[in-house]
């Protein structure tokens, strides 16, 4: 067995090791995880290349699950791959190893037209640094690399960053600093979401008007493609992903374009990105969208066929129903009738044929309708998800078919489908207008036999920009006029800049070229569209023409017309004149001038300008496009205040408004409290005269007659007065007294000044005869608190002692040697004794306690022991107890009954004596009245007059006569014996815990 263990052994520490090592590896990449953002795992949307050689990416560029950042805006650099990188002035992206950050994924058969999808790449980083995971939002706080990411995105350098904190935290930004911030957010297409989420993430604290106005400029969010799973911010990781309630679904093209029209922004220039090719969504679904045409009304023309099934109702003389199926012959048999032959006709002749010849019965009526319907077999091919031969209704069209086979590949054709029957092209199906117009007067019925062809696809156009549906389009022809193929899109949007519509296309298979042409020249109706070409209709610019601006502090701010003359207190009149805590002395006029439009600042006197009806210098004649901002006084860092110290209840400083006096102030600030001197209170005020000298005045209010409302003494308040109202003296509440114990009637008593304990216990009806005076217990606050604040400083001086010893044994074991002490002060057993008193006396609480010798009533009160008693004294009278408490180091710590004439050397004996753990030099008695003594103490009052209490003693401690209610404490020995301070700080501690435990033992076994 023995052997077994010292096997299992070694076996366990392994494993304790190798389980060790797993949990420092886990740890450590957990920590890598969260300060990259969760960049390769967290979200990102598939794996690192570098980290996971030939792992497959999953999600696709502009579909990603969790918020990777992969287009060319939000990523800050640009696929190599793709074919706008030329023009977008941003570095390629690379990979951690330098190489080009491409899609190495391996991605299923795409149409040749859409362009392709690409792997996330560097989707897990912002060119190449860590990102926000999406799932993380602002969950976690953003670290130094997320944030440096997210203000480069913004195009936020870090100075700008500081300096709008500091604005921010001085009063509040500009109107141009927000208009900036504007464009920041705007430029990244944020939602409001995102808007509130960054800010927060950057320390950036807006107040709700700020907030709203950034919301209205961030209008474009979701105009990149409704495709995106993910808002832009949660593409960059700065928000947390959002439900899928309707509020929350990506805006149409039309949203966001009437959200986009408040922003200045320079429209964007159209962008194949996203651009999908046009009819195919019809056949996307795996779910059949067309109902069983088993289940429709048959026409009059449907012809009838081996298969079909015949209900005959027959009524009157003979009631029948029969189910006539159709033979191979074409024949039905009809009982009492005979066969018929029915084959080739229509519904309509053979529901008359049958009629006619059940007329032959006397007295029978019929009814003939359709029953089960016969099926037939038609071949799809050619462009389709599975070409083959189909078993359908013989009611079904060739939609039908072509749904039944998975619908028409990307590189099949919507506009020339052919339907061949009897190796005869029957007609020639366009899809397109089924899809734009809703006709489907093409889509024939089949007959057995027939194929559906679908041919590859003829020749395209792409549509981007300010469309209505932009697109991949399928032409009928090649050389389509331009308009014609515009009304495939929808037409141009009521945004879409007509004056130059872009085609890029490429010319004789050598070169790719452009051309402008302008819809409202006649000669675009004879512009022909060749296969290929990519039509660009761009967006009319923001810049509106004939208005002005007002903003900040008016009543209704925003955009006016401008007209010839317009000044400015015109603007401020139609803005239905300022707001309250208007700064009239300063407005700014900013006014756009020249060929580059550049920016001048005129200064206003608002004030001026305002009174000036007819038109003076300073009430300025407006210009297009101006922009008029009126700032609040707070603004202008000019808010006027006065200020109110003391005895109110809200002290502090306050806005100072027209007419205001002290005793507004006064009841702004809650009201005096009780404890308010009314009758002087100060007010200091400061001037400066003529603008040479400052002048400090201090006048006396009474606030009494301030606040009973004449204003003869209700001073009215200037900017920057300060108002000083004092305290009542002697004001407090009353004190409060707690007696306890053996006294007639126990509890608190209220005193006054200068109450002494003789007279307190009086008042508590006198003591009872079984009180014992002697070990009154004097509790006192103050005490407690010094006593508490000198023990916590002792145990702090003991911790540092342990720690000093610890950080250098070498010169504490010489100090040691050299005070003559054998043992090392580094030793074990010194160190475990130091430890063990901190341990012992950890939450260690100070009693408080005042030793008083109290003598008897009739003798207290002219005693100098009868003490002055303060608020929230405690007093408490014990019952005459029985016994000496021996406590500490002794074998039988115990309450030994007392017996007048025993000394402490008879108790401790009673107890056992000292143990081998005792230290008998220190040992020491607590006496009833709190005041302790030492066999030290002894011997010095032998040689003074300090003890006068003391009898004369000859034998020491050990020979002391003891009291009833007496404590004999034996301290542990102290392995720790050099003469250094932590002696005394260690005699401290335990004197504390022993008078502690004095008091305890006193009022538990007497009360």
């Amino acid at each position: 067995m023995g052997s077994n263990i010292r096997q299992l052994v070694p076996t366990t520490f392994k494993a304790l090791v190798v389980l060790f090592a797993v949990l420092l590896f886990f740890s450590s990449a957990r920590a890598q995880m969260n300060d990259s953002g969760g960049g390769a795992l967290g979200g990102a949307g598939g794996l690192n290349s570098g980290a996971a050689a030939g792992a497959q990416n999953i999600g696709t560029d502009g579909d990603s699950q969790n918020g990777a950042v992969s287009n060319t805006m939000r990523r800050g650099c640009v696929d190599p791959s793709d074919p706008d990188a030329a023009d977008s002035g941003l570095p390629p992206c690379t990979n951690s190893d330098g190489s080009a950050d491409t899609d190495q994924s391996a991605q299923p058969a795409q149409s040749t037209l859409s362009g392709g999808g690409s792997g996330l790449g560097g989707a897990s980083a912002l060119g190449g640094g860590p990102v926000m995971s999406g799932t993380q939002g602002f969950a976690n706080t953003m670290n130094r690399q997320s944030m440096s990411a997210v203000i480069q995105q913004l195009g936020i350098s870090p100075d700008e960053l500081g300096s709008l904190k500091n604005e921010m935290a001085s009063g509040g930004l500009s109107p141009d600093d927000m208009q900036e911030l504007c464009l920041h957010f705007a430029a990244k297409q944020l939602s409001a979401t995102d808007v509130a989420g960054i800010a927060k993430s950057l320390g950036l604290t807006f107040t709700d008007q700020q907030l709203a106005q950034l919301r209205s400029c961030t209008g474009l969010a979701g105009q990149g493609g409704s495709d995106e799973s993910a808002s832009p911010g949660q593409q960059m990781g700065m928000t947390p992903p959002q439900g899928t309630s309707p509020s929350n679904q990506p805006a149409s093209s039309v949203e966001a374009q009437f959200r986009g029209l408040d922003s200045a922004l320079a429209p964007a220039a159209p962008s194949t990105r996203n651009l999908q090719q046009f009819g195919y969504s019809l056949f996307a679904s795996r779910v059949s969208t067309f109902a069983p045409v088993a289940n429709v009304p048959v026409g009059d023309d449907y012809v009838i066929g081996p298969g079909d099934e015949l209900k005959m109702l027959m009524w009157g003389r003979i009631n029948n129903t029969l189910n006539l199926t159709v033979g191979r012959d074409g024949s039905v048999s009809i009982p009492e009738i005979g066969p018929l032959q029915v084959a080739g006709l229509t519904f309509a002749q053979t529901k008359q044929l049958i009629e006619d010849h059940a007329g032959q019965i006397t007295g029978v009526k019929v009814d003939v309708t359709m029953g089960k319907l016969k099926t037939i077999q038609v071949f799809v091919v050619g462009e389709v998800e599975q070409p083959g031969a189909y078993t359908v209704s013989a009611l079904s069209h060739v939609s039908n078919a072509l749904s039944a086979a998975g619908g028409i590949t990307k590189i099949g054709s919507l506009r020339k489908v052919e339907l061949r029957r009897g190796n005869q092209l029957v007609r020639t199906i366009d899809l397109y207008s089924l899809l734009l117009a809703g006709n489907e007067q093409s889509d024939e019925q089949l007959q057995p036999g027939d194929v559906i062809f679908v041919p590859v696809i003829g020749p395209v156009v792409g549509m981007v920009g300010d469309v209505k549906r932009p697109a991949i389009y399928e032409l009928g022809s090649s050389g389509e006029p331009l308009t014609s193929v515009i009304k495939l899109g929808g037409g141009i949007s009521a945004f879409g800049y007509s004056q130059r519509v872009q085609v890029e296309r490429v010319d004789a298979h050598e070169k790719r070229i452009a051309l402008d042409v302008d819809l409202n020249d006649i000669r675009s109706q004879r512009f022909d569209i060749r296969d290929g070409d990519l039509i660009k209709i761009y967006p009319v610019l923001p810049t509106q023409r004939d208005i002005v601006t007002v903003r900040g502090s008016v009543n209704r701010p925003g955009k006016f017309e401008w007209h010839q003359g317009m000044r400015v207190s015109d603007l401020v009149q139609l803005a239905e004149g300022t707001a309250p805590h208007t700064f009239f002395k300063y407005a700014l006029i900013r006014r756009k001038e020249g060929k580059a439009q550049t920016v001048r600042l005129v200064p206003v006197d608002l004030g001026e300008a305002m009174a000036d009806i007819v038109g003076g210098p300073q009430n300025l004649q407006l210009e297009q496009e101006d922009e008029l901002t009126v700032f609040s006084e707070s603004q202008m860092k000019y808010l006027p205040t006065v200020q109110v110290f003391g005895e109110v209840r809200n002290p502090g400083y306050y806005v100072l408004s027209e007419g205001m006096h002290v005793s507004d102030l006064i009841y702004l600030a809650g009201g005096l409290k009780d404890d308010a001197y009314q009758q002087n209170a100060e007010l200091a005020r400061t001037q400066v005269i003529n603008g040479s000298h400052t002048s400090h005045t201090f006048m006396d209010v009474d606030l009494r007659a301030a606040t009973s409302g004449t204003d003869q003494n209700n001073p009215e308040l200037m900017a920057n007065d300060q108002l000083f109202v004092r305290r009542a003296s002697d004001w407090h509440l009353p004190w409060v007294v707690m007696v306890r114990g053996m006294v007639a009637r126990p509890g608190p008593y209220t005193i006054h000044d200068g109450e002494r304990i003789a007279s307190v216990l009086e008042r508590a009806g006198g003591l009872m005869p079984e009180a014992y005076l002697p070990a009154t217990v004097l509790i006192r606050q103050s005490i407690k608190e010094l006593q508490q604040k000198r023990l916590d400083e002792a145990r702090a001086r003991l911790q540092q002692s342990i720690v000093r010893i610890q950080m250098n044994p070498g010169a504490m074991n010489q100090m040691a040697q050299s005070q003559g002490n054998q043992n090392p002060a580094t030793s074990p057993q010194t160190l475990n004794a130091l430890e063990h008193v901190l341990s012992e006396t950890e939450g260690q609480q100070a009693q408080g306690r005042l030793v008083i010798h109290m003598h008897p009533l009739n003798e207290l009160a002219n005693s100098p022991d009868n003490v002055v008693l303060v608020d929230q004294d405690q007093v408490t009278i014990p019952r005459r107890p029985d016994a000496i408490n021996v406590l500490g180091q002794v074998y039988s710590p115990n309450a030994i009954m007392y017996r007048p004439g025993l000394t402490t050397s008879d108790y401790l004996n009673q107890a056992g004596g000292p143990n081998e753990g005792a230290d008998p030099d220190h040992i020491m008695v607590i006496k009833a009245d709190g005041s302790v003594m030492t066999d030290q103490g002894i011997k010095a009052s032998k040689e003074s007059t300090m003890f006068p209490l003391l009898p004369v003693i000859s034998g020491g401690l050990m020979s002391a006569r003891l009291d009833p209610g007496d404590t004999v404490y034996v301290p542990e020995k102290l392995i720790y014996e050099n003469k250094m301070q932590e002696t005394a700080t260690i005699t401290q501690i335990i004197a504390n815990a022993a008078s502690s435990l004095a008091v305890i033992g006193i009022l538990g076994a007497s009360l």
